[in-house]
């Protein structure tokens, strides 16, 4: 790897996919052929993610998985390589035989933090909905608010929205879930 991978700078050439996970870092994404370095996530964000895993694994199919983040997932390699990493994805149990998803998730989660906003609302509904996710959840911790979002056609649309004065609430899709979203929130 070249000094200039290791220094985290802005790389000149896109990167291949062997290039990028021979990179030593965990919290990285590949966008487009370049490596993007994140922040560590917060307290409040882990917190919002260990309860809503906790609610999802109780209600998943056995024949899928609820997994966290750090998960690759390559989205695609041509013409760039772009390679997320969703909070919480849940994913058939065949899916999880190799090192990285290659296939999208029945439901990719995406925890909303200061340092993610227009990631996650705009680039990663963007990426997730090209790649074929058929569900993207979008939380935001602060308002307990869960956006939820099903694919059609080559776009998202809403398809409900949990609030924390909603109290328990049952979702229907992508399996029969109960979900309390003020339980997602410090």
């Amino acid at each position: 790897m070249s000094s200039t991978l290791a220094s985290m700078d802005v790389v000149a050439e896109p990167l291949t996919l062997a290039e990028f996970f021979e990179m030593p870092y965990e919290l990285i994404e590949l966008v487009e052929g370049q490596p993007v370095l994140m922040s560590a996530a917060a307290v409040p964000h882990q917190v919002a993610v260990a309860r809503l895993m906790v609610a999802l694994a109780g209600a998943c199919p056995a024949s899928h998985e609820v997994v966290p983040s750090p998960i690759d997932w390559v989205l695609w390699s041509d013409p760039r390589a772009t390679v997320r990493q969703p909070d919480i994805a849940v994913v058939r149990i065949e899916q999880l035989r190799g090192v990285r998803l290659t296939e999208p998730p029945l439901l990719a989660v995406e925890i909303v933090s200061e340092s993610s906003v227009e990631r996650d609302l705009v680039a990663k509904r963007r990426d997730y909905a090209r790649a074929g996710c058929p569900h993207y959840w979008i939380v935001v911790p602060d308002r307990a608010e869960i956006v939820r979002l099903r694919l059609d056609g080559d776009a998202y649309v809403e398809v409900g929205r949990l609030r924390a004065d909603d109290g328990p609430t049952d979702v229907t899709e992508p399996f029969p879930v109960a979900i309390d979203a003020a339980r997602l929130r410090l």
